[in-house]
């Protein structure tokens, strides 16, 4: 969001072109949307009103659903077990097709050199307590949510300092974090337009997240989709939700506009 943009407004407010929809690709964060934020990287759990709508969606015959996430593979799908739905991870450099996951070439490629890229990551923040280099084959999450002394800018140098000179790998940041990744123009909204060629040209894309990192997929939504922001900050996103515990009744809200039955009164702000 620019000055010269308006703030996203409240997403309840869109029924009339979401009664107008085809049919749904809606993609999902998870970290921050489907689960809450917690202090541990490992603790998140998809919230049972968010599984329950989740499922309700993927059942939907006229929806494709798709959890995009930075997390790994690995680790996301039992995370969600959800039947029906698509996995991503690492930012779209890891996706299943037909169950079965796929990793994008160049990544692959990449991979020796982030391995020691890792080694000497680990080894320079060894003495930073609370800081936890998160491998996810494809990529790096440096995780300092939980730093005792270090501060973002401690560890980013650090980072910044080993991947630099790599030909290959850049960093990224996110919330509470620092990432390694190939330097491929891939990302969250690559993906997004990947899975959209999926799905007939009639149907709308919904796009719901809450990091910086959702910001690519809200990007590369064109006109008559929705862009859903979790929280309120600047944002490419035309919509969002006030919160995390809001995100089940948007998912139930979409099927309803999907029957021609918008659930619930819309909120006003």
């Amino acid at each position: 969001m620019t000055p010269e943009q308006p703030a996203p407004a409240n997403a309840y407010s869109v029924e009339r072109q979401l009664g107008d929809a085809d049919g749904l690709l809606v993609a999902l964060d998870f970290d921050g949307t489907l689960a809450p934020i917690e202090d541990d990287p490992d603790a998140p759990e998809i919230t049972e009103a968010n599984r329950l709508a989740v499922q309700r969606l993927a059942d939907h015959p006229d929806t494709l659903v798709a959890v995009v996430s930075g997390r790994q593979l690995a680790d996301l799908r039992p995370r969600i077990g959800i039947d029906g739905s698509r996995y991503v991870g690492n930012h779209g450099l890891e996706y299943t097709v037909d169950g079965e996951r796929e990793v994008h070439p160049e990544a692959e490629a990449r991979m020796d050199d982030l391995r020691a890229a890792r080694e000497e990551i680990e080894a320079r923040l060894a003495d930073m307590a609370g800081v936890h280099v998160e491998d996810k084959a494809v990529t790096l999450t440096v995780h300092y949510r939980r730093a005792k002394d270090a501060t973002a800018e401690d560890v980013t140098a650090v980072v910044e300092d080993v991947v630099d000179p790599i030909e290959g790998l850049q960093t990224g940041s996110g919330k509470m974090i620092v990432e390694v990744k190939p330097t491929i123009e891939w990302h969250k909204g690559a993906i997004v337009e990947q899975l959209r060629e999926e799905v007939p040209d009639s149907w709308q894309t919904v796009y719901v997240g809450d990091d910086t990192t959702d910001e690519d997929a809200f990007e590369v939504l064109g006109e008559g989709d929705f862009g859903v922001l979790v929280g309120e900050r600047e944002t490419a996103a035309d919509y969002h939700v006030p919160s995390q515990c809001d995100v089940s009744r948007l998912l139930n809200w979409l099927v309803g506009g999907l029957d021609g039955e918008i659930p619930g009164e819309k909120r006003t702000e």
